[in-house]
């Protein structure tokens, strides 16, 4: 069988294109993804229905990236139809208005402005606090905000900091011109309202009675078919067995991780890298995976007192968004974290070595600022053309001047809240930083690189753009140059990175997407 449309990747992306491609019922879809498929909220395994916190353990790619020279740290990514909307903290907001109009004005296609994309963000929600202008009702994702009457004791205390601080109040993430401490806006829906509300959830689960859509998990594609300069399908492994499929239109929507290294291993990116591993060249496209983007933070690891944290209640409930003394607006996030598990068999906060280690391990929580509009460009590579080999991730958190300069602002920042009378009672004392080091640059610099990690937001490694030879590896529409019938639509299109956490700007890439692929074919 040959289907109309391959979708390789369920998540923020792919699961929207998957459902919207579909609803034509004499369109046949296939959505291949290299996890397990939870077909229903019944079926979701605890860790992946809680919102309390990142499931990063038991559906997670297990990649390890190098964040800084010499220090290689864990990089979350989700593994399950779902991807990474299905295990994150369920975080609900967009970037600034001037992201999307710097798209537009790096693609050269309006339709990428923000006045353009505004319509589709408010079409997937289901805002239930706020309405207006910037806000949709009868989406697919529910939004909820925490009320303050709902929030731990500890995210209220940082609230309260943030407030004598000086910064403003707001309710609101997603009007445009909001700043300051605010209740979280998150995708959360289901029983006691603590579902993480992903795209599986959201979108999927109205698409999966079409006869003519079929959801495949535990499909990992080794790469993409080329037959005369064009796609005409893909090599995947199933079950441990190698197997060809045939589209007429081939999608990768597999995250920023991965869609590069289908693309890298199909012989699509830098001929000469290529040629190394042995891939021959079939178009030699040399920004393939070369513009990789994240959002760098540097949580402040500090010991509760007794009752502060509770792993078993929501991990973040409130957000600061502020501008830094050398950035453009809201440039920068800080969060509370309220349980974070630390030892040496701990990933992600969670624990993975043997239960009788566990006693080794503690629980701290932390304030967390991150840089949202980085000046960092890192890569995604391959080690090998072996499909079941990791790529290589190197984020390069530490070479712009000016992360660093906000880095060292939000440490500080995140130090003086913590001394503040509304914070001090939750701890006592914080795990590896001290006031001697606040103070110094050099010594602050070197806490930075020992422990800078990542908001788990990577984006840019297939860039939209003009110019191939300029480092664009798509067109404004998610095509790949140089061939025909193959589509990259998930956030490694993105030109440069937005000021949010991307899941909701991911949603509405597939959204627009979708929408102009339907008119066409």
């Amino acid at each position: 069988m040959e289907y109309d449309v391959i979708i390789v990747g369920g998540g923020s992306s792919g699961a929207v294109l998957a459902t919207r491609l579909s609803e034509d019922r004499s369109r046949s879809v296939l959505l291949l993804d290299a996890g397990p498929d939870y077909r229903s909220l019944s079926e979701l395994p605890g860790d992946v229905n809680s919102i309390h916190e990142p499931s990063v353990v038991h559906h997670d790619w297990g990649f390890d990236a190098t964040f800084v020279p010499n220090r290689v740290a864990p990089l979350p990514r989700g593994k399950l139809v779902g991807g990474s909307s299905a295990i994150n903290t369920g975080v609900a907001i967009r970037g600034a208005p001037g992201d999307y109009d710097a798209w537009a004005e790096l693609t050269g296609d309006r339709r990428w402005a923000w006045s353009e994309c505004l319509p589709y963000f408010r079409a997937l929600e289901d805002d239930k606090d706020e309405g207006g202008d910037f806000h949709g009702q009868g989406g697919p994702i529910p939004v909820r905000r925490w009320k303050r009457d709902e929030m731990e004791p500890v995210q209220r205390g940082f609230y309260d900091a943030c407030v004598a601080y000086g910064f403003e109040e707001t309710n609101d993430q997603n009007d445009p011109e909001s700043t300051g401490i605010s209740p979280l806006a998150m995708n959360r829906d289901g029983p006691e309202l603590m579902t993480r509300w992903s795209a599986n959830l959201g979108f999927l689960s109205q698409a999966r009675n079409r006869l003519n859509l079929t959801v495949r998990g535990h499909c990992l594609v080794d790469r993409v078919l080329f037959e005369d300069g064009r796609a005409v399908g893909l090599a995947v492994e199933c079950d441990g067995e190698l197997q060809e499929v045939r589209g007429a239109q081939i999608i990768l929507s597999a995250g920023a991780i991965m869609s590069p290294a289908i693309l890298l291993r199909s012989g699509v990116g830098p001929a000469s890298e290529l040629a190394r591993l042995g891939i021959p060249s079939v178009v030699d496209l040399p920004g393939v995976g070369k513009h990789l983007m994240d959002h760098p933070m540097v949580p402040m690891l500090l010991q509760p007192t007794p009752g502060t944290v509770d792993p078993d209640r929501p991990l973040a409930q409130t957000l600061l968004r502020y501008t830094s003394a050398t950035g453009e607006f809201n440039d920068m996030q800080v969060y509370l974290l309220g349980h974070i598990l630390i030892g040496p068999e701990a990933r992600f906060g969670a624990w993975v070595g043997e239960d009788d280690n566990e006693a080794q391990a503690s629980w701290v929580f932390g304030i967390a600022p991150g840089v949202q509009l980085s000046n960092s460009f890192g890569s995604v590579t391959l080690a090998s053309a072996d499909h079941r080999e990791h790529p290589l991730i190197d984020l390069r958190f530490d070479e712009d001047e000016a992360d660093r300069v906000r880095l060292r602002e939000g440490a500080r920042l995140a130090w003086n809240l913590a001394q503040s009378d509304e914070m001090t009672p939750y701890h006592s004392g914080a795990v590896d930083i001290s006031q001697e080091i606040i103070d110094d640059d050099e010594k602050l610099d070197e806490w930075i690189h020992a422990t800078a990690t990542s908001m788990a937001h990577p984006t840019c490694t297939c860039p939209m753009g003009p110019d191939p030879s300029q480092g664009a590896v798509v067109d404004s529409e998610g095509r790949v140059y140089g061939v025909e019938n193959l589509r990259v639509v998930d956030g490694s299109i993105m030109p440069t990175i937005i000021r949010a956490n991307t899941n909701f700007t991911c949603m509405m890439i597939g959204e627009r997407i979708a929408e102009w692929m339907s008119a066409e074919l």
